[in-house]
């Protein structure tokens, strides 16, 4: 019967399976093909938890049987659709593969809904449930995509990026339409649910090919990037806020400025770029974590501290928006970083207010203590230090020194910090996205050396002499700045973390 519908390759593929997958006469598939009959006759409901579990482990059984190959997949399923011998040999119907459909998209709105409102979960199940053609549209587009990845196509080719535009539109049609706050929530929810990304074809590898399309030439400044080219990354994100998101979170009007005429031209006459979901995503957790930096250091003004420390600046324009808070302002980044931007602030007409002092700082070769002790910081005045984006870059041990060196500050000093989380306990498809992230930085100079777990994380500042420290997980900013918003804005399953730390 297969004879006649496959290729002698094909046919070997089944008869000699890899390992972890199964042949289509093992002993399960008439022991799992009689329960779905069983439960077909006894009229038991499509949305009833005992047939979820039947549909996702049918969809398990399937992918292990076509060996993860979409072409095969495809194959196989016209033959029990259309050949009635075929039929009467293995017992699947048509009838049958559509009530497995069925159940198998109502066990997905299940996972959805736990990451969803009930509208929004609503509007999945909607688009589940009659997007039928849209499951048939995916294995054709999987095995598309794998052909391109086989060949050596580079993910930044014209043709893949087609390929990454379909894939896109097809999410869209299937999931959220374009309504992008749902897309965002739906992203996420895929993120963390294996189930939900359970389509042949989609491996380790090929989620890394297609990451890759989506990463290159959407989040990494192709030129003119200067010394630290993820600064230029992170200013090209807060610039687009402001042109893309509203309400703003953080209210940048010198963002656009500071980036450069040649840059804010781009950006304007390309914002699809930035509506990308990866670049999106980057930008929630830039906005966000900028946004809480300012707020904490209203707060620190307000307990009377007069002295602000911005850790590996960047293009921040947090100095030049607030000239009149009171005290001092120090900028610490690498010498030809200072230099790169005291260019553009030049170039962009940008005062520099005379409460800032900059402070050439490489953290692996100078000590913080001796460059802010030559810009005439105070030790006996607590200071408050912003450190965001630059953990990552360094050894722990470079990490470690300059927090020993805050906690050692006066009483009422506090730090707020970012770090990452071991890759490897990311959710696969968050993992192999920050994989990629990673990879682009290091082949512009910026590799990732340090990740820290959060739990160890505490007891080491501890140890070091902070007094309190607090950290915030994504949903929790979420809940704080991007509530109820319908652009899409949402800190998904990230590995960065904020802490914040009190001497």
């Amino acid at each position: 019967m297969y004879q006649k519908h496959l290729s002698e390759d094909e046919l070997n593929s089944l008869r000699e399976p890899a390992p972890e997958t199964v042949r289509p006469t093992h002993v399960l598939w008439p022991e799992l093909v009689d329960e779905v009959h069983q439960s077909m006759q006894c009229a038991m409901p499509t949305d009833s938890a005992q047939a979820q579990s039947l549909a996702r482990r049918w969809m398990r059984l399937a992918n292990q049987m076509n060996r993860d190959d979409p072409a095969l997949a495809s194959k196989l399923m016209a033959v029990q659709m259309n050949d009635s011998h075929a039929q009467d040999i293995v017992g699947i119907t048509p009838v049958m593969l559509a009530w497995i459909a069925e159940a198998y998209a109502r066990a997905r709105c299940t996972l959805f809904a736990k990451y969803l409102s009930p509208a929004q979960t609503e509007e999945v199940r909607r688009r589940l449930l009659a997007g039928m053609t849209h499951v048939d549209a995916w294995p054709a587009l999987v095995a598309e995509l794998r052909g391109q990845m086989d060949a050596g196509i580079d993910p930044h080719a014209a043709p893949v990026q087609a390929i990454v535009q379909r894939w896109q539109q097809l999410f869209r049609d299937s999931f959220c339409g374009n309504d992008a706050a749902l897309e965002a929530r739906v992203r996420e929810a895929i993120m963390r649910e294996p189930d939900l990304s359970l389509y042949v074809g989609v491996d380790d590898a090929l989620l890394s090919y297609l990451q890759k399309a989506h990463v290159v030439g959407h989040l990494m400044p192709q030129e003119n990037a200067g010394p630290k080219p993820s600064a230029l990354m992170v200013a090209m994100q807060r610039a687009a806020h402001q042109l893309l998101e509203q309400p703003l979170v953080l209210d940048d009007p010198l963002a656009l400025s500071i980036i450069g005429t040649t840059e804010a031209q781009a950006l304007r006459a390309d914002l699809n770029k930035y509506r990308n979901p990866m670049a999106q995503g980057l930008r929630s957790s830039v906005v966000v974590r900028s946004r809480l930096a300012e707020d904490e250091w209203a707060s620190a003004v307000e307990r009377g501290v007069r002295q602000y420390v911005i850790l590996g600046a960047g293009l921040d324009t947090s100095a030049y928006r607030h000239p009149d808070v009171p005290g001092r302002i120090f900028e610490v980044d690498l010498p030809a970083t200072q230099a790169w931007k005291q260019a553009r602030l030049s170039d962009a007409g940008i005062e520099i207010p005379a409460s800032l002092s900059y402070v050439p700082v490489d953290f692996e070769t100078v000590s913080l203590a001796e460059g802010l002790a030559s810009a005439g910081f105070d030790l006996r005045q607590p200071a408050y230090f912003s450190w965001l984006g630059v953990t990552m870059y360094l050894e722990e041990e470079a990490v470690a020194d300059t927090l020993r060196f805050i906690a050692g500050c006066a009483k009422g000093s506090a730090v707020l910090f970012e770090y990452v989380m071991p890759l490897a306990g990311l959710p696969p498809m968050m993992r192999i996205a920050m994989e990629q992230v990673a990879a682009q930085l290091a082949e512009r100079g910026e590799p990732w050396k340090s990740f820290f777990e959060p739990d160890v994380l505490v007891s080491t500042v501890a140890a070091l002499g902070f007094c309190y420290s607090r950290t915030w997980t994504p949903d929790e900013l979420n809940r704080r700045y991007l509530a109820d918003r319908t652009d899409g804005l949402h800190i998904g399953a990230i590995p960065g973390r904020l802490m914040l730390a009190f001497v």
